[in-house]
């Protein structure tokens, strides 16, 4: 009996071990979600695939792996990160500053940086080519406030470029500081004319390619987008419409984050994700990552990823701040 016993002993210590060796060898696996806008087609774009394929290599030894999901528009992006539903944010600096706002474990990651240099894109103000005649002679500033009483289409609420950014342009055209006909930012991008505020009438295209299309087949006379620094790039939302559209305005706006939630990320996740990209190069990444001859969003072998802190986006806050 005393045999029996030893034996059961023994054999529960070395399974004892074997578990402890498995633990202690293997982590538990985690999936990440990165939620992001699509392309025209509904479909991830090359951009962001190598961006998560790079994420997945920084992440394998730690047995952390990270999926994508599509976002209908950046309101859903910044309410899945703030839930925890998702965990890494599409480029975005508003709809980033904005969350941020609301809770300040969000945090941005690391941004690109063409050519290495923490630069960004153009807000356009853009209207149809056929209305160009209507700002002959006029100052970027005039052109502007002619705008006044026409239908304006904007991309979504939380979007940097396409409503943000014009809103404040606006704001301190009409507001207080300018000619002091509104009072409140809303005047801009929700009331319209009817009810004291700057437009006939306010549009949402929910992306870029819509605002574009809202203002290409004329159903607002002027509207909001972005633009590449680099004017010679194609850009799916741009292209083929260029020769459609008259630029009114341009406004220099930093690059958005990529940006995370650190209540539903491990901080060791987070560093390593971020060291692999400030480390990143055309001969380190993954092939085709970076290239000569860029389209759309791609990376030319110049660009590089730089890591930023909340400080960099003060001014986006301070934006939404005073909306309040």
């Amino acid at each position: 009996m005393k045999k029996i016993i030893t034996l059961v002993v023994v054999v529960l210590l070395i399974s004892a071990v074997f578990t402890g060796c498995q633990i202690m060898g293997e982590k538990e696996p985690v999936v990440y979600t990165l939620a992001a806008l699509p392309n025209d087609a509904g479909e991830m774009t090359e951009y962001l695939y190598f961006v998560m394929k790079e994420m997945n290599i920084a992440l394998e030894p730690f047995n952390v792996t990270v999926e994508y999901t599509v976002a209908d528009d950046y309101s859903v992006v910044a309410e899945s990160i703030l839930s925890g539903t998702a965990h890494i944010g599409t480029p975005s600096g508003a709809t980033y500053a904005k969350a941020r706002i609301e809770n300040n474990n969000i945090y941005p990651m690391f941004i690109r940086a063409p050519k290495g240099v923490a630069s960004g894109y153009y807000s356009l103000i853009v209207t149809h080519i056929d209305n160009k005649s209507d700002f002959e002679g006029m100052s970027e500033e005039e052109a502007l406030k002619s705008l006044k009483g026409k239908s304006f289409g904007f991309v979504a609420a939380t979007s940097t470029s396409g409503r943000l950014v014009p809103t404040t342009t606006f704001w301190n055209l009409f507001g207080p500081d300018g000619t002091n006909e509104i009072s409140s930012r809303s005047q801009v991008f929700e009331l319209t004319t009817e009810d004291g505020g700057v437009f006939s009438e306010i549009q949402f295209g929910g992306c870029h390619s819509g605002s574009v299309n809202l203002v290409v087949n004329k159903k607002v006379y002027a509207g909001a987008t972005w633009d590449s620094v680099d004017r010679d790039k194609d850009l799916p939302h741009l292209e083929p419409h260029r020769d459609n559209l008259y630029v009114i305005a341009t406004v220099l706006v930093p690059n958005g984050p990529f940006w995370i939630n650190k209540e539903f990320m491990k901080q060791e996740h987070i560093d390593a994700i971020v060291e692999h990209f400030v480390n990143l190069t055309p001969e380190n990444a993954s092939e085709g990552m970076f290239t000569e001859n860029p389209v759309g969003e791609s990376l030319h072998i110049e660009d590089r990823f730089l890591a930023v802190e909340p400080e960099f986006y003060e001014f986006l806050e301070v934006m939404f701040e005073e909306e309040k």
